[in-house]
């Protein structure tokens, strides 16, 4: 019910397929935008029907069968037969559009009342019941969940704390430049963080946590606490099937599993990048929208595949933060524009040519850049590090 199977039916209906099409999701509610869960909406700014894709008569309209709170129990890949509350479905194609679930703490009182995740509708609604009460709230992680819900609970008026176990944020999905920019902003708006923070325990009273205890001794007081430590591919259903999994499930460009029947899209997936010419696990809605795509493409017997250029947004108080390219190994960076006025792009290259960039505020060139590197332009660092260097004239033949 998330982007990734949601998008695979709009996309076979769009594409002409003519058969049954299900959607089993173990929420309540209708499929939905993911994005605005730790912007807007947690801070109060949408309605729940908002986030909808669409409201159910398009689904009847469509004749797509939605499924709420259908926990699917078991799957023969056999007989081709799903079991989901008790009740047996058959398939000519089946889709795994699993997603990923929160890492979650491990250590006493982690079942704490004011203890909070985000990754869907329910956690924000969990969250929103205590924010009444609650004065100082301390966030575990300092990804872009953590500082998402930082800028999101510091316009509400929080006292916010980022507990960081690394010596910075955001260490790995982007440069120390990008870090400290980020952690000035959050300063500035009056978030507390402390990096090489170890959470050691969670001191609470009546399931309530009131103090998050660090390694060094040092204790934060807290009225709620959100974890934001990573997520975990759900593959158990797959594994149970017989599917090949590994930091996700496995599957080739053309988004099909280990069983030619079977396919999946979206954070669930370890799928081949043909751009990349790798196999990778993405967590993004532009990641999760291009397979819905391929997956279908795949059903009806096209020849669409996985080579979308992996790129995701965060935003932040009044900054747009987008990312096109992976930078991850990167052995060159620089700054291409005015980083102290909060306009800028951050290039990264490798063995002399850009792989990715990460740009604040400065939407036009993103896409000149981004454009280019999903079209496998080389293009040389030595070039962009000339002062004279203009992104239309480099990218005017690569689109």
């Amino acid at each position: 019910g998330g982007h990734a199977g949601a998008n695979v039916a709009f996309s076979l209906r769009k594409d002409g397929f003519e058969g049954e099409i299900d959607i089993f999701s173990n929420e309540e509610f209708l499929p939905y935008h993911r994005p605005p869960l730790s912007k807007e909406f947690l801070k109060k700014n949408m309605e729940t029907e908002k986030l909808f894709f669409n409201p159910e008569s398009f689904y009847q309209d469509q004749n797509i069968s939605f499924h709420a709170n259908a926990l699917v129990s078991s799957i023969d890949t056999d007989l081709k037969e799903i079991t989901a509350d008790s009740s047996t479905f058959s398939f000519d194609y089946l889709v795994f559009a699993t997603g990923a679930s929160p890492r979650l703490l491990s250590m006493p009182n982690a079942d704490a009342k004011n203890l909070f995740y985000l990754r869907k509708i329910s956690d924000v609604l969990d969250i929103h019941s205590q924010l009444e009460s609650t004065k100082d709230i301390v966030l575990i992680g300092g990804g872009y969940i953590g500082l998402e819900v930082a800028s999101a609970m510091t316009e509400l008026g929080l006292n916010v704390t980022i507990l960081e176990a690394e010596e910075r944020i955001l260490k790995r999905v982007t440069s120390p430049e990008l870090s400290s920019f980020y952690q000035a902003i959050h300063e500035a708006k009056g978030v507390q963080i402390i990096c090489n923070a170890r959470v050691s325990g969670l001191i609470a009273e009546n399931q309530m946590i009131n103090c998050v205890e660090l390694e060094s001794g040092e204790k934060i007081l807290a009225d709620a606490v959100l974890a934001g430590i990573g997520a975990i591919p759900n593959t158990q259903l797959a594994e149970d099937a017989g599917l090949d999994c590994g930091n996700g499930i496995a599957t080739d460009q053309y988004c099909r599993t280990s069983n030619p029947y079977v396919l999946a899209a979206g954070d669930c997936t370890n799928s081949f990048n043909a751009l990349l010419n790798q196999s990778i696990r993405l967590e993004s809605v532009p990641n999760a929208l291009s397979q819905a795509k391929v997956v279908s493409s795949s059903i009806i017997g096209n020849e669409l595949y996985n080579k979308e250029l992996p790129w995701f947004w965060s935003d932040q108080y009044d900054l747009k933060l987008q990312m096109a390219g992976l930078s991850s190994g990167y052995d060159e960076s620089l700054i291409l524009g005015d980083i102290d006025g909060a306009e800028f792009i951050a290039c990264y290259g490798k063995d002399g040519h850009l792989i990715a960039v990460d740009s604040v505020n400065q939407p036009k060139q993103f896409m000149l850049f981004k454009r280019a590197l999903s079209n496998g332009f080389k293009l040389e660092m030595s070039l962009i590090k000339n002062k004279d260097f203009q992104p239309e004239s480099i990218f005017s033949g690569s689109n």
